[in-house]
């Protein structure tokens, strides 16, 4: 599988970056085999806060090595990414589901969606956060299955894993101000869900900032006011639960993957590309400057109380 890291690596990677970044490391919490999920930060007393996290799904490498690629190149900033280490404190999670992560690992990549995706219950953490309020799950392609043993079963309960509360009790104490979620493999940008014109066009704003950085391949924004579900995922919670501007960035698209390997050799062949390197460079810049961009804006309104 290489050259992407063992779990090991993973994290020897993540304190080597840390020190050269001058961040402190932290566990924010732990696993359900007991695996710490670790972050770093970058404090800047006073400032607004920012998240970038990979990983919450098990086979999706390449998103941690792309926030390990923010974090580099926060040890060396210059340009844009200097002007976000002094306007922001900067929080970088790599890997929110460490089992999954090991397990793929210890598989070689090999085994179905719903073996390699999801937590050691079987969970697909990112539909496990809790639904906005009032909102019903629906019935839909990839909403979230209520049956164990589905790729995108969503769990007994909203917040019913470790892993899942480890973020959102992070998200609530630092109140992070702009969030981004890495998965792979779409090559698309998914906002948060609204329906209200104007957090709409802003997430509009904020997705073409985004693509306006990306150097040889541009996301494309999925997004719709009528025609979409709340499916427990992460950016969802943040946007409309702690007023967090939240998007997932897919990366490596379909066509991407799909040209490397027609029929790829393993599951995890299909996540991530042969070169993560390339697709490090492609989506930093547009993390970073979608970052400065939410810091341009006021945070978005909390809805009403029921």
């Amino acid at each position: 599988m290489q050259p992407y890291r063992s779990p090991h690596e993973r994290e020897a990677r993540l304190d080597t970056l840390a020190r050269a970044a001058g961040a402190d490391t932290a566990v924010i919490g732990e696993s359900v085999d007991g695996a710490p999920i670790r972050a770093a930060r970058i404090a800047n007393a006073g400032a607004p806060k920012v998240l970038c996290c990979a990983n919450i799904h098990g086979p999706e490498y390449v998103g941690a090595e792309v926030a390990l690629g923010l974090l580099e190149r926060l040890a060396a900033p210059e340009g844009e990414i200097a002007k976000l280490r002094e306007r922001a404190e900067i929080w970088i999670v790599p890997c929110v589901n460490p089992d999954g992560y090991r397990r793929t690992w210890d598989r070689e990549g090999k085994g179905t969606l719903a073996a390699l995706r999801t937590n050691a219950r079987g969970v697909d953490l990112n539909r496990n956060f809790p639904l906005p309020g009032g909102a019903l799950r629906r019935s839909a392609p990839g909403a979230g299955s209520q049956r164990h043993g589905d790729a995108t079963y969503c769990g007994p309960a909203p917040l019913s894993e470790p892993e899942t509360r480890a973020i959102a009790e992070l998200a609530a104490t630092q109140r992070f101000h702009a969030s981004a979620n890495l998965h792979s493999f779409m090559g698309t940008l998914i906002p948060a869900r609204v329906t209200d014109r104007d957090a709409y066009s802003t997430y509009r704003d904020l997705c073409r900032a985004f693509v306006s950085a990306q150097s040889h391949t541009r996301y494309h924004r999925v997004a719709s006011r009528v025609f979409d579900v709340f499916t427990g995922e992460q950016e969802d919670h943040l946007h409309h639960a702690l007023a967090c501007w939240s998007i997932c960035v897919e990366t490596f698209p379909v066509a991407a993957s799909l040209r490397q390997h027609l029929r790829a050799p393993s599951l995890f062949w299909r996540f991530n590309p042969r070169d993560p390197a390339r697709w490090i460079e492609n989506d930093v810049p547009g993390l970073v400057r979608y970052f400065l961009t939410a810091l341009d804006l006021r945070a978005p309104p909390l809805p009403a109380p029921a």
